[in-house]
């Protein structure tokens, strides 16, 4: 007998999206070798995790700068001054444009050009 067959409630599948949408960043970020310590205060990285949310999120009922922030959170555990300066970092980011999704055409071409290009390098 499956269990896929129960139905999860909508608040409830919101909260597992989030949940798997912080784990996979936090996932890249260990991958990038980016949950040093010194890495706390980086812009480049604040971008780097707001365009990973922007990019992973397309339900508009997830906030995703209080994902930022928790993800923030639990990587580096902020303090209340530095998490408001964060927030603050994130709302400039958003302001000036610097927060982008990648187009669909992108995401198109760059996975036509691998499956055309990289797996021919992967036989020979």
């Amino acid at each position: 007998m499956s269990l896929d067959l129960i139905a999860v409630t909508p608040n409830l599948s919101l909260a597992i999206k989030e949940t798997e949408i912080k784990a996979k960043i936090i996932a890249r970020l260990t991958e990038l070798k980016l949950v040093d310590a010194k890495f706390k205060n980086s812009q480049d990285v604040l971008l780097l995790i707001c365009n990973l949310t922007e990019h992973l999120i397309r339900d508009k009922k997830i906030k995703k700068k209080e994902l930022v922030l928790d993800i923030l959170q639990t990587v580096f555990t902020l303090t209340a001054i530095e998490r408001s300066v964060i927030d603050n970092n994130i709302e400039f980011l958003h302001s000036n444009g610097a927060i982008k999704r990648l187009s669909r055409f992108y995401l198109f071409c760059c996975s036509a050009y691998e499956l055309f290009f990289k797996s021919k390098a992967k036989k020979v």
